[in-house]
C-alpha cells in the first residue's frame, strides 16, 4: 500500500501525518514512516499508549474539553477547535493526542516516566532520523514542554527535547516560509536566483495557516522563557518571520484566546529587549560588578514606559485575566532585577555627584514590583494550579529570587536592607506561597487533577511548598536578630561579643516559636548554615535545581537528599 500524507510548505516530498500506524480501509493507504506505538490494535472504546495509561473515550472527551476551557487560555498557543473530537484528534495528531492527555491525566511515577520516555523516543524518530517536519510535531514538542514539568530539572533529555522544536521553528521560518537565500540583504536576492538558474525570479514564499503561526510563535515563547534564556539570549531571536506571525494572528482575530497569545508574545519580546540592555550576569572569578551608570534609569525608564503601555494596548493585561496579569507583573520585576547585580558608582568613579545614588531608585521600584508582582501570583485559584503552564511556575521562582537578593543587599551604600525588610514580609510571603502550593496540591488530590508523582511518591506542589518552607526558615536565621550595620561596626570587643549573645537568644526564642506560626522542625536543617543565598545559589537553583546546590559535606548525611520529600501525616 502506498504511503499518504499531507505536504508541508516548503517541503517537496509528503510526510505523515499519524503518530503510529494507521490504516485508511477507504483509502488502502498506510503510514509508512509512524513507529509502532503499543495502541495499535486496541478496542476502540478507549485509548491506550502504554500499559498503565489507558483512557476510555467518554473521557478522553472530558479531558480535551478540560484543555481548551482550562489550559488553552494559560497557554494559547496550540488552540483545538471546538468540532474537533478526541478521536478526529488521535486519527488525525496522534502525538500532539497522547501529549495533550499526558498534561492532564492523572498518572502514576512509573506511567508518567514510560510516557516520558515515548514521548523523547517518538520525537528524536519522526524529527531526527525520518526528517519529518510536522507541524504536528511542534505543537505535541509545545504541549510537552509548557505542561510536562521538563523544566524542573532542565538537564541533557529537557534541552534535548527543546533543541528539536527550536530546530522545527527555524526550519518553518527561516528555510521554509522566507525560502533558502532569506540571510542573503535583500539588494543581493536577485544575483542570487539568477545564480541559482531561476533567472532574478523571487522566491514565492508560501503563506503559512494560523495553526503553523501559532506554533511558531509558541517555539518561540518557550525557547524565550527557559531559565538558560533569562540568564543569556533567547536562541529564537524577534525577526520579522515573527513579527509577521503576530501581525497575522491579529489581523485573523479567529479565536478568544489569540489576545492572550498576543499580549504573552509582547511582553516576552520586551523581556529579551531587557536582557539585551543590560549586562550579562556571568562573570569570572573575582571580576567587580558593573556599575550602574545615570543613564540607565533612562533607559530603564523608556522601557517601564512601554511596559506601561501594554496595559492599554493589548485587552488581555488585565486583573480578571490572572494568568496573564501575573506575568505583566513579574516582567516588572524582570525589568529592575538586573540593577541588584550592579553597583553604585563610588565617588571617584561617579560622573556626577547624583550617580552614586542613581541606583537607589531602580531598586526601590523593584522592590514595589515584587509586591505587585507576589500579589498577581498568589491571586491565582488553587484549583487554576494544575493548569498553569512552566511560565507561571518560572515567574514565581524569578519573584522570590528578585526579593531575596533585594533583601541580602546589606552591604551596599546606596540601599538600605532593613527599610527594605519592613516594607516587603518576606517570611509572610513564604508562608502564603507555601500553603498556596498545598492548597492546590489537596484541590487536586480531591478533584482528581494531575500531580506530577516523583519516584519518592511526593508530588510537584508539596514539594514546592517544601522548599518555599525551606526558603522561609532560612531567610528568619539569616536575618532574624541582625542589628543595623550601623550598630554592627562599633567600637568594643566586649560589646560585639554581647551583641552576638543576643543573637543566638533571638534566634533561640525565633525557634521555639517555628511550630505555633507553621514553620518547620526539621532536625536536619543544622546545614542551613553552610549555605550563603547569593547570585549563583539562585542560578544554580533555577538551573540545576536544589540537588546541585554546593554546600558543606560534613554538614550531610552522605545519601540525605538536599530537599527530601515532605512528611506525610
Amino acid at each position: 500500500m502506498p504511503c499518504t500524507g499531507l505536504t508541508i510548505p516548503g517541503v517537496t516530498h509528503q510526510v505523515g501525518t499519524d503518530a503510529s500506524p494507521s490504516v485508511n480501509s477507504s483509502a488502502g493507504t498506510q503510514d509508512c514512516h509512524s513507529m509502532p506505538t503499543p495502541e495499535a490494535g486496541f478496542p476502540s472504546g478507549s485509548y491506550q499508549l502504554l500499559p498503565g495509561f489507558t483512557i476510555a473515550a467518554e473521557k478522553a472527551e472530558e479531558y480535551l474539553s478540560i484543555y481548551r476551557t482550562r489550559m488553552v487560555p494559560n497557554f494559547p498557543f496550540v488552540p483545538i477547535e471546538p468540532e474537533v473530537t478526541a478521536r478526529d484528534l488521535h486519527n488525525q495528531k496522534r502525538f500532539l493526542f497522547w501529549c495533550i492527555m499526558q498534561a492532564i491525566v492523572p498518572q502514576t511515577a512509573t506511567v508518567q516516566k514510560a510516557v516520558d520516555d515515548w514521548v523523547r523516543k517518538h520525537a528524536a524518530t519522526h524529527i531526527i532520523v525520518h526528517k519529518e517536519k510536522k507541524i504536528e510535531l511542534l505543537q505535541g514538542l509545545i504541549v510537552y514542554v509548557a505542561w510536562g514539568d521538563v523544566h524542573l530539572q532542565m538537564g541533557i533529555n529537557a534541552n534535548t527535547l527543546l533543541q528539536l522544536a527550536i530546530g522545527l521553528v527555524m526550519d518553518m521560518t527561516m528555510y521554509t516560509l522566507a525560502g533558502p537565500v532569506s540571510w542573503m540583504p535583500k539588494t543581493l536576492l536577485n544575483d542570487a536566483w539568477a545564480v541559482l538558474g531561476r533567472g532574478g525570479k523571487q522566491f514565492e514564499a508560501p503563506k503559512p495557516t494560523l495553526e503553523e503561526q501559532r506554533a511558531i510563535l509558541g517555539g518561540y515563547f518557550i525557547a524565550s522563557s527557559v531559565p538558560a534564556a533569562i540568564r543569556r539570549h533567547s536562541q529564537i531571536q524577534y525577526t520579522p518571520q515573527i513579527a509577521r506571525c503576530s501581525k497575522a494572528i491579529r489581523e485573523a482575530d479567529a479565536i478568544p484566546t489569540d489576545q492572550n497569545l498576543l499580549a504573552l508574545v509582547r511582553m516576552q519580546h520586551l523581556g529579551d529587549r531587557i536582557r539585551a540592555v543590560f549586562p550579562s550576569p556571568d562573570r569570572e572569578e573575582g571580576e567587580p560588578l558593573p556599575i550602574f551608570r545615570e543613564h540607565f534609569s533612562a533607559v530603564l525608564a523608556s522601557l517601564r514606559k512601554e511596559i506601561c503601555a501594554l496595559d492599554s494596548g493589548e485587552p488581555a493585561i488585565k486583573k480578571e485575566n490572572p494568568m496573564v496579569w501575573a506575568h505583566y507583573g513579574a516582567l516588572m520585576v524582570r525589568l529592575y532585577e538586573p540593577c541588584i547585580g550592579m553597583r553604585g558608582a563610588s565617588p571617584s568613579e561617579a560622573m556626577s555627584a547624583m550617580e552614586p545614588f542613581s541606583r537607589t531608585e531602580s531598586l526601590w521600584f523593584c522592590l514595589q514590583a515584587i509586591q505587585i508582582a507576589i500579589d498577581a501570583l498568589l491571586a491565582i485559584p488553587a484549583e487554576a494550579f494544575a493548569y498553569l503552564p512552566f511560565n507561571t511556575v518560572a515567574d514565581i521562582a524569578h519573584t522570590m529570587m528578585s526579593s531575596h537578593r533585594l533583601l541580602l543587599e546589606d552591604s551596599a551604600s546606596d540601599w538600605d536592607v532593613m527599610l527594605a525588610r519592613q516594607k516587603l514580609d518576606l517570611p509572610d510571603i513564604a508562608r502564603r506561597l507555601a500553603d498556596r502550593f498545598e492548597e492546590a496540591d489537596n484541590v487536586a488530590l480531591i478533584v482528581g487533577q494531575k500531580r506530577r508523582i516523583f519516584e519518592d511518591e511526593s508530588s510537584r506542589w508539596a514539594n514546592y511548598a517544601y522548599r518555599a518552607r525551606w526558603i522561609r526558615q532560612w531567610y528568619l536565621n539569616k536575618v532574624v536578630g541582625q542589628p543595623p550595620q550601623e550598630q554592627m561596626a562599633t567600637e568594643h570587643h566586649q560589646q560585639q561579643a554581647q551583641q552576638q549573645q543576643q543573637q543566638q537568644q533571638q534566634q533561640q526564642q525565633q525557634a521555639q516559636m517555628v511550630p505555633h506560626e507553621g514553620m518547620m522542625t526539621d532536625p536536619n536543617m543544622s546545614w542551613l548554615g553552610g549555605v550563603a543565598m547569593d547570585q549563583s545559589f539562585w542560578e544554580i537553583m533555577m538551573l540545576d535545581g536544589p540537588g546541585q546546590i554546593p554546600i558543606d559535606a560534613s554538614m550531610l548525611l552522605p545519601d540525605q537528599a538536599m530537599l527530601p520529600a515532605m512528611q506525610t501525616s
